[in-house]
């Protein structure tokens, strides 16, 4: 089972998760990474598609335990099997409006 830090993009997860990980002495596995690295992101007018069908079978034969997963997607491919603690980040949407525009998202 596996610590699990979930929430929209923008909001912090992988900086949270790298405070936790050194404190806890954990490997972060990034589900965006592994869908990438797997191919799984389709464009698709200005918005990347994920086969999620596809994400959660690659997940499902990875060794997940001990370790602290970050991803919006966490939700969408993860077992509650494989979740021992879940942590779902928030922000105002006000204030993501700054970090969206600044990454470029439409």
């Amino acid at each position: 089972m596996s610590i699990v830090i979930t929430g929209n993009p923008g909001v912090g997860k992988h900086t949270v998760a790298e405070k936790i990980a050194q404190r806890l002495k954990l490997d972060i596995i990034d589900i965006n990474k592994i869908a990438k690295e797997s191919g799984l992101f389709e464009e698709n007018k200005d918005v990347k598609d994920v086969d999620t069908d596809k994400l959660k079978k690659i997940l499902g034969q990875k060794n997940l335990n001990s370790n602290l997963i970050v991803g919006h997607l966490a939700p969408y491919v993860l077992d509650k099997k494989q979740v021992r603690i879940m942590i779902v980040l928030r922000k105002s949407p006000y204030d993501l409006i700054a970090v969206y525009k600044n990454r470029k998202y439409s």
